[in-house]
């Protein structure tokens, strides 16, 4: 039972419950300071404010969360006090321009920052490549280099040079094939396979 009442979708549910009456509020207040006899889209008024209660305290805005509250609660208190007041009319435009503006920042604002991190990477990757031509044209190979000598360390791009370098050892008198790995050659071959495979 412990772990049902503490699930994030049983408190998500509650909330949704509790905010049935704001609703009620809500549309009273909206009925009464409206023009229009039976206005509908105070209903629409009431469910977004309330959704945006509930989506701001599940995407973790708690600013914002909180300036709802006081929003939600000046709504209650006008609703049982000063219906008729001009206090409920600046205040459900207060609460409508805030709620829009809010869902508007919320949405656009993430897709907007998304996008600018985007163009941001861009001057980078251009960057990047430039440091790339030039150490190109300054002779730096960027090419696979599988073929390590067990001697001392150097890599090669095909077996061929390697080969060549193991020769310059064996002259010296430096190549001790018994000090090396015997699976040496093995290595050299698989990091071939996986540099072009």
């Amino acid at each position: 039972m412990k772990k049902f009442i503490l699930n994030e979708a049983f408190g998500i549910l509650a909330l949704t419950v509790l905010l049935i009456p704001q609703i009620a509020h809500t549309i009273y207040v909206f009925k009464i300071n409206s023009h229009y006899a039976d206005p509908w889209f105070g209903w629409c008024y009431a469910i977004g404010v309330d959704l945006a209660i509930l989506i701001f305290t599940v995407k973790g805005w708690t600013r914002t969360a909180y300036a709802y509250f006081v929003g939600t609660l000046a709504h209650n208190l006008v609703y049982q006090f000063y219906p008729q007041s001009v206090w409920s009319s600046v205040l459900i435009c207060i609460m409508l321009s805030a709620t829009i503006f809010s869902f508007s920042h919320l949405f656009y604002h993430k897709d907007k920052a998304h996008n600018h991190k985007d163009t941001a990477e861009q001057p980078q990757a251009t960057a990047e490549s430039l440091r790339m031509s030039a150490a190109i044209e300054a002779g730096i190979r960027f090419e696979a280099q599988p073929y390590v000598c067990p001697q001392c360390s150097e890599s090669f791009v095909n077996a061929k040079k390697l080969n060549g370098h193991i020769s310059g050892h064996k002259q010296k008198g430096e190549w001790q094939p018994d000090q090396y790995e015997a699976s040496w050659e093995q290595e050299n071959k698989r990091r071939f396979e996986m540099s072009y495979s």
